[in-house]
């Protein structure tokens, strides 16, 4: 088979598709792709990704993991295709197959079901599993002829369990004849829980106790355990004696959750120094909310009554998130240092910044006036909130809840300086600030911080926020596909998607008025040239740039449908063919993945465009008689040109 000639059979169809070649590479990724990027002012492009979504490593635990194999692959595909980043979700734990949102994770430990498990198999892990033990509990992947998967959560929480208690059990038996992988390992095992041991000793607990109580609802539980960590603080012998007890009968499942917590943070770290080595970053996630473990083992900085909830919930009234409040007295001390619900929350930021290159802050109303209901008003009435009884408002409105306005405060005096302690800018994170405003937030966030925001394009209109606004993209992790969002009434008809608007907008010389009208008939009649219009539109406008995966590979599955409740959510992932599936979806009939220098070269354009109006302007000349040449742009449309055409090649 010559070079460049790739043959697929799937479904019994051989698919020939043309990628490119090893000496094309550089030349496609440094002379093509980041030219347009420093001619546009593009300086970062990250792919929204969450972790579970990644493709599955072999043997299939069941989803994805940012930290395996698999994983390490990906890494380079992006690069190659422009990406410089990744935008994850939060990566804390999640214990139910029932709630298997990662904004309902643990805020300070990991997600253990991305555990590479072929690692344990090595010497660095001292052999810990087999390979034999892997293949007896694993399925082998295997492709389902879709550019996609589903994440099979009830058999990853099945296949943790086991393999990590047998790892677990094999560990302490090499610790104890004196292998010394093993007690190399084991001083590192020292160490971590000497650095995170309390904090995971009571999710290990916690875990216990939801798996005896079926619920991790701890209000439901006995007194003696749902008050068990605030008693073992007050020292009290019968709380202590029921912890010891708890613990001797579940030894296996403590010690495995302590010890997989342990691998999971060991092989974070060997990410994060390979990524590093490439010059490729993940971004975190700061969850707005806490989990049911976090709570139950800090229940005295949380409001006893009050939750976090959105007053835009659609024709069902407002969505009740069910996520616990900071207690707003106990953030800060009379003589203005942080309180314990203060530090308690700089210690979450700065565990989500842990082994990261930025971080994404999840609902940034959420950490200046949130909007909060007293959950024991609420009666639901056919599906709605009953409004008449319910008692909600942002906290800046409900002066009995946080009389001395310390949430106002918390953004200048616990975020801003925890980022910059960690060398962050205030302005260099993903600040999500697409959310109900208020007056107290436009007053902090934007006149007094004057932070940026998220040009959601999905809503917006690039030529309204360009200069407010410094991370952009179509749409988020809560959005459909722009393929399946194109579909929509709603989205046809509105501003921000006009044709006209679009094709004036990228086409603003009227020298190129024909090319114009042109370009305005053809993204009319056709959704997938409206699509790439506006990945133009974003391209031209933001400095950084976030493009969904299942954008990019052409997936038309949503990943989740934010507001609602289905048996899809969070569970998209990429299929373990990904290369392959994106070669072939550009080279068919008809794609949908994104080519990258088609897009570009309609921005590159645009922008060429938008100079030669500046430059006559300058002027004082009208276009036409400026006739001046970008010949930088020129060179650059040459060169797109010429890939957009290779990656939509057939070989035969």
């Amino acid at each position: 088979m010559q070079i460049g000639k790739i043959c697929n059979y799937q479904n019994n169809i051989f698919s020939f598709e043309r990628r490119l070649r090893p000496d094309e590479e550089r030349d496609y990724r440094e002379n093509t792709l980041q030219r347009a990027f420093d001619y546009l002012g593009t300086e970062e492009v990250a792919m929204i990704i969450h972790g579970t979504s990644y493709p599955e490593d072999n043997p299939n635990i069941g989803i994805g993991s940012p930290y395996g194999k698999t994983a390490s692959m990906l890494i380079p595909f992006e690069m190659l295709h422009g990406f410089n980043s990744n935008q994850l979700g939060p990566v804390g734990v999640i214990r139910n197959a029932g709630q298997i949102s990662p904004y309902k994770s643990t805020v300070f430990t990991k997600n253990y079901l991305f555990l590479d498990f072929n690692e344990l198999t090595k010497d660095e892990y001292a052999n810990i599993i087999s390979p034999k033990t892997l293949n007896s509990v694993f399925n082998k992947v295997e492709s389902n002829g879709q550019n996609y998967a589903y994440s099979n959560f009830p058999e990853a929480f099945a296949n943790y369990d086991y393999c990590i208690k047998i790892a677990n059990k094999n560990f302490k038996q090499k610790v104890a004849e004196g292998n010394p992988n093993a007690l190399a390992l084991n001083e590192e095992f020292k160490q971590f829980k000497k650095e995170k041991g309390d904090i995971v000793y009571k999710e290990a607990l916690f875990n216990i106790l939801a798996k005896i109580y079926t619920t991790e609802d701890f209000l439901k539980w006995d007194k003696k355990d749902r008050e068990l960590i605030n008693e073992i603080k007050a020292h009290n012998p019968n709380a202590i004696n029921r912890y010891k007890q708890l613990v001797n009968r579940s030894r296996d499942d403590f010690d495995a959750y302590i010890f997989g917590q342990f691998l999971i943070d060991k092989q974070v770290k060997n990410n994060t120094k390979f990524r590093k080595s490439l010059g490729f970053k993940y971004i975190s996630d700061l969850l707005v909310g806490f989990s049911k473990a976090d709570e139950w083992a800090n229940q005295d900085l949380f409001l006893k009554d009050y939750r976090m909830g959105c007053p835009d919930g659609g024709e069902y009234g407002p969505q009740l998130w069910d996520i616990p409040v900071l207690d707003p007295n106990k953030l800060f001390n009379s003589d203005g240092t942080l309180g314990k619900a203060g530090i308690y929350l700089k210690k979450k930021l700065e565990a989500a910044i842990q082994d990261f290159d930025n971080i994404r802050i999840d609902h940034a109303l959420g950490l200046i006036d949130p909007y909060i209901y007293d959950k024991n008003s609420v009666v639901i009435n056919d599906g709605h909130v009953d409004l008449a009884k319910f008692r909600a408002n942002n906290i800046s409105n409900m002066y009995d809840v946080d009389p001395n306005g310390n949430y106002k405060r918390i953004i200048n005096e616990i975020i801003i300086p925890a980022l910059k302690e960690h060398g962050i800018e205030k302005n260099y994170p993903v600040w999500e600030d697409l959310c109900t405003d208020t007056p107290t937030f436009n007053y902090i966030y934007h006149d007094i911080n004057h932070l940026p925001g998220i040009t959601q394009l999905e809503y917006m209109r690039a030529e309204q926020s360009q200069d407010q606004y410094d991370w952009g993209l179509v749409g988020s992790h809560d959005s459909d596909p722009a393929m399946k969002m194109i579909k929509k009434e709603w989205i046809k008809s509105h501003y921000a998607w006009n044709p006209l608007y679009l094709a004036g907008f990228l086409n603003s010389n009227p020298q190129r008025a024909q090319k114009r009208d042109e370009f305005c008939q053809r993204i009319a009649q056709n959704d997938k040239e409206w699509v790439k219009a506006k990945f133009a539109e974003l391209f031209l406008t933001c400095k950084k740039i976030q493009i969904s995966f299942a954008d990019f590979f052409g997936i038309d599955k949503t990943y989740n449908k934010g507001g609602s409740e289905n048996n899809t959510n969070w569970k998209l992932r990429l299929n373990q063919n990904y290369e392959d599936s994106y070669y072939q979806n550009l080279s068919s009939d008809n794609p949908t993945a994104i080519n990258m220098p088609e897009i570009l070269k309609i921005a590159v354009q645009a922008k060429a465009d938008m100079n030669v109006l500046k430059r006559a302007k300058e002027l004082n000349v009208s276009p036409e008689e400026l006739n001046e040449k970008d010949l930088e742009a020129e060179q650059i449309l040459l060169n797109l040109d010429k890939y957009e055409k290779i990656l939509k090649e057939k070989e035969l």
